[in-house]
């Protein structure tokens, strides 16, 4: 599936699902808050699309009360919104745009549809995530407090009205929120770290997954217990796939990015950095202007490719180095120590292909 779909970004690759219905079968009309793909695997379908983007308000005012899922009522009189009706046989692939009212039936008794939708993260995702990294922030832009700078100005006058929250106190605290903001999400460097490891994060709940080697045995005193020998401690896992005896995958269902920055340690350099499972990695540009670097060229190699085997990952090796009997390039400490980590983690994975 990931091959099909090459041309989204890692990050927005969300889930796939399968759904199966009878002849007449169905979820109802509805609508969905992100890019959906729908593949015919089986049997045939009808859909009827709308012509246009529905809002939230009118998706409530449309929504069945009482149901788990959002299914809408009055289908057949959208008021201006006019539907097309395709068929989908076998092979078919039918695009639908978020929030786009559609819904699909079964024509035959053998329907099968692979629904793959894109992760497109809201406004109250991204807040709720800041406010969560904030709340144990200690920079100084996330500890700022309210303050009166005035506050003793009216220390000899009795108030009135001192139950009144006043509109410079309301102003004040606005800005404070707003100010401080606009320093943090400012910074390129720390939104893009926010952004990376929010956008690689497992969007849902699993236990224990990616299974790091450790954990493979927790009975065991033996790090990768049931694996094979080649397999079973991340060395040994580099060092096959590096002589051509096996391959890394990445963990099915990981998210796997990288990004470059303007460094701000050194001037006319870059930070690169890789992200995975809402972990970062990250390495600086040698010198201004010069290539990238073993550790930029890896990261990218990583979240490019589902399957690495030693011809990828030696390929664009620059550093030098050489075996003595077959003159193979050969990756540096650094790149080989991030690919133990990550087989550590879980990951990226070995395996006989």
């Amino acid at each position: 599936m990931h091959d099909t779909f090459r041309f989204l970004p890692n990050w927005r690759m969300d889930d796939g699902q399968v759904s199966i219905a009878e002849r007449g079968g169905g979820i109802g009309p509805h609508v969905d808050n992100y890019d959906v793909f729908l593949i015919q695997m089986s049997g045939t379908r009808t859909w009827q699309v709308g012509r246009r983007k529905i809002n939230d308000q009118e998706e409530r005012d449309k929504m069945i009360e009482g149901l788990d899922v959002r299914v809408l009522n009055d289908w057949n009189s959208e008021g201006g919104n006019e539907q097309e009706e395709w068929i989908v046989n076998p092979g078919d692939l039918l695009y639908l745009p978020p929030r786009v009212a559609h819904c699909g039936t079964a024509l035959s008794s053998d329907c099968m549809t692979l629904s793959v939708g894109c992760r497109a993260p809201s406004v109250s995702d991204l807040m709720s995530k800041l406010a969560e990294r904030l709340s144990s922030s200690i920079e100084d832009s996330a500890v700022h407090r309210y303050t009166d700078d005035d506050i003793l100005k009216g220390v000899d006058i009795r108030t009135d009205a001192p139950g009144e929250i006043t509109d410079d106190a309301k102003e004040s605290a606005k800005h404070l929120v707003i100010d401080s903001l606009t320093s943090i999400i400012s910074d390129d460097a720390w939104w893009d770290e926010f952004f990376g490891r929010y956008v690689t994060e497992q969007k849902r709940v699993r236990n224990n997954y990616p299974i790091p080697l450790e954990d493979w045995d927790d009975d065991s005193d033996s790090e990768g217990e049931g694996l094979p020998n080649e397999w079973s401690d991340a060395q040994s896992t580099i060092k096959s796939v590096l002589a051509g005896r096996g391959v890394l995958y990445q963990a099915e269902g990981i998210a796997f990015a990288y990004s470059s920055i303007p460094s701000k340690i050194h001037r006319g350099r870059s930070s690169h950095r890789f992200y995975v499972n809402g972990e970062m990695w990250q390495s600086e540009s040698e010198s201004p202007g010069a290539k990238q670097n073993d550790m930029a060229q890896i990261f990218q190699l990583v979240s490019n490719h589902r399957r690495l085997d030693d011809a990828i990952l030696l390929a664009n090796s620059d550093s030098g180095e050489h075996d003595g009997s077959t003159e193979q390039q050969q990756l540096s400490p650094e790149v080989v120590q991030f690919l133990e980590e990550l087989v550590s983690a879980g990951v990226l994975y070995g395996s006989d292909e």
